[in-house]
């Protein structure tokens, strides 16, 4: 039986057991035999993450918990990304690699490269997901055939050869995390910080803010008397409502310019379905029928279109 290759990583640190960091803890103790996984959260989480089994060792200190680690992910909201990696630089061991799972990329890479971390930090993204937060969520195949975008900081490409400690530098950093993401059951995917911000502002942030829009617009004057009447196009495309806000606000005001452009486009294009109301829509539906036919193809492929 042919041997499994080596844990691209051996001791992975996880800042925040929420949703997203508690399901990378149960898909690295599922995937990556040997490896083990270390949380940093409040007292209050890492008890409910040790008892879904999500880490090996878990601890409230920062310091500590990255002490030894070869692998930093924060799976924190953008903001509190921002906010902790000045200390997380202080405290990463020589070598180790940081990588975050925050939803928009240009300004924690801005951060990153201020603080000397550009030949160790590579951006990353799991484009997997749901409206419900916390570790009572979190499940280890959360990823499994989910695109994991990764940014490596910008410029960084052109210093290959430039090493950081321990003879870490940009490439090394992107493969390893590329063996990990692929391990863990996600297709990994290279992407500019900046182009990231611009796509997600299409592919993420977008349907969330049309779920908004639209449950806030369908569930208000005479419609409240029925709601009970509402069949499961309106309960589907309602469930992004539900997502938490103050992650969202965090993570729109980090990409409002992109964001807003989107949301333009959708307002042209309700614009132009109203007009359509008295001439006829039908011309609409058969064009986004045929955009409909090309997201499915490329999300089957996962690769993208020509």
């Amino acid at each position: 039986m042919p041997r499994r290759p080596a844990a691209p990583f051996r001791r992975v640190a996880i800042v925040g057991m929420g949703l997203i960091g508690g399901s990378i803890g149960l898909a690295v103790r599922r995937s990556l035999r040997g490896a083990r996984v270390v949380g940093i959260d409040r007292d209050e989480v890492l008890r409910k993450a040790r008892a879904r089994g999500a880490l090996h060792e878990g601890t409230t200190s920062l310091a500590k918990g990255l002490a030894g680690a070869d692998l930093v992910v924060l799976a924190l909201p953008v903001g509190a990304i921002l906010r902790v990696l000045p200390q997380v630089a202080r405290c990463l061991s020589p070598g180790a690699v940081l990588t975050d799972v925050g939803s928009t990329k240009a300004v924690i890479d801005s951060s990153a490269r201020r603080l000397g971390l550009e030949a160790r930090f590579v951006g990353g993204h799991p484009m997997a997901g749901s409206e419900r937060s916390g570790i009572a969520h979190a499940d280890g195949r959360l990823f499994t055939g989910a695109p994991w975008v990764l940014c490596p900081a910008r410029g960084a490409a052109g210093r290959r050869r430039r090493s950081g400690p321990a003879g870490a530098s940009p490439a090394k950093a992107v493969r390893r995390l590329s063996a990990l993401v692929t391990r863990l059951g996600a297709r990994p995917a290279l992407l500019d910080p900046r182009a990231h911000d611009v796509i997600v502002a299409r592919l993420s942030h977008l349907p969330q803010l049309v779920s908004v829009a639209l449950t806030n617009a369908a569930c208000r004057g005479a419609a409240r008397r029925f709601l009970h009447l509402s069949g499961p196009a309106l309960r589907q495309m309602c469930r992004l409502a539900d997502s938490p806000p103050g992650i969202w606000n965090g993570i729109l005001k980090s990409n409002r310019g992109a964001a807003a452009r989107a949301l333009d486009d959708v307002i042209r294009e309700l614009a132009r379905l109203r007009a359509a109301l008295r001439t006829g829509a039908a011309a609409h539906f058969r064009r986004a029928s045929r955009a409909r036919a090309r997201l499915t193809t490329a999300v089957r492929d996962g690769s993208p279109l020509g």
